[in-house]
């Protein structure tokens, strides 16, 4: 006789998101289940399921739960190694753009034309030692302002460039192997390592489509607030996003080996904690829920068209920055 599956909802304690559930299997889930799992994405904004061990594929099938799947039909590798095993270095694209990056306080896909709406991490190898994945809550961090600050940014935009973000946060030295990657002269739309010459501008505060709270919007790829100098737009973006990211709006995860966590990437910032590259393995698997293009688009205003010309000049900013 098949054990009947009982949801159980843990908000976590301390903090102003998340819950756990347990009590089910992901692989089987009735209508009634997954009606239940809905409800709790909306109110507590990422939720944790322990003990899940899904597949590449069994993670996809549940991702499209949510959705559509963003990219691929299955969930693709997150890890420090190349499939052969061997480490990434600094000397690895992918770590100059994807690894040593994520460190830092982002939400997914920001810079391209429509970043996904919810993202999904399963564990399949965990650092024996710290490789946490950190949440900090942007609705609630959105709440806390005063009101004068609230009525001040209530009208800001900001671009946001992976190029930038990534230039801003990498020591001196990978700084400059990355752009001597990427060049000065893009073509077709390109630099190199395929960074987009264009950036989206998108409002500093989202409406949440289906909740209606507006939640702060920046993170690593934010720069560039129209009728602000670069200098001071980077000051306001950054004080704004140390602000937001304090307790009790932030939680680190401890992987266990079969976790999955489920997040709304239109409200929760995220970011990799750091941990022994050369000695640990750690895999994640990664699904993205495909936002949507009515509430999730950049927007389309004429300072919008200025895109490829601001990235140039905030690049030229922290290059000078970083060269002095």
């Amino acid at each position: 006789m098949t054990t009947p599956q009982r949801l159980k909802v843990e908000p976590i304690l301390g903090v102003t998101f998340g819950a756990a559930i347990t009590g089910i299997d992901l692989t089987d889930l009735s209508r009634a289940l997954w009606a239940d799992i809905e409800e709790a994405f909306n109110e507590y904004g990422m939720l944790i399921f322990p003990a899940q061990y899904l597949t590449a594929d069994t993670q996809a099938t549940f991702a499209k739960c949510f959705g559509s799947l963003q990219g691929a039909d299955r969930a693709h590798s997150i890890s420090n190694r190349h499939q052969d095993g061997i480490v990434l270095t600094d000397q690895d694209s992918t770590w100059l753009t994807l690894s040593y990056p994520t460190r830092y306080w982002h939400a997914d896909g920001t810079f391209g034309p429509i970043p996904p709406k919810i993202c999904i991490l399963g564990a399949a190898s965990v650092a024996f030692r710290d490789g946490q994945t950190a949440f900090a809550d942007m609705s609630a961090a959105y709440d806390a302002l005063d009101q004068e600050t609230k009525d001040r940014i209530a009208n800001l935009n900001a671009y946001h460039s992976n190029l930038v973000g990534t230039t801003r946060v990498l020591p001196k030295q990978n700084e400059a192997y990355l752009h001597s990657l990427v060049g000065d002269t893009p073509e077709d739309g390109y630099y190199g390592l395929r960074m987009r010459t264009e950036c989206p501008l998108r409002p500093l505060v989202k409406i949440h489509p289906v909740t209606g709270r507006p939640s702060l919007f920046l993170g690593r790829h934010s720069f560039g607030i129209p009728g602000m100098s670069l200098e001071e737009s980077d000051r306001c973006l950054r004080e704004l996003e140390t602000f937001a990211c304090q307790p009790p709006r932030v939680y680190e995860h401890k992987w266990e080996v079969g976790d999955l966590i489920v997040w709304d990437n239109r409200r929760l910032l995220h970011r990799a904690c750091p941990y022994d590259e050369q000695s640990e393995t750690r895999e994640l698997f990664n699904c993205r829920i495909a936002g949507d293009e009515e509430t999730d688009a950049g927007l389309d205003t004429e300072e919008a068209k200025r895109s490829t010309e601001m990235q140039r000049a905030e690049l030229a900013r922290l290059r000078g920055r970083k060269a002095s």
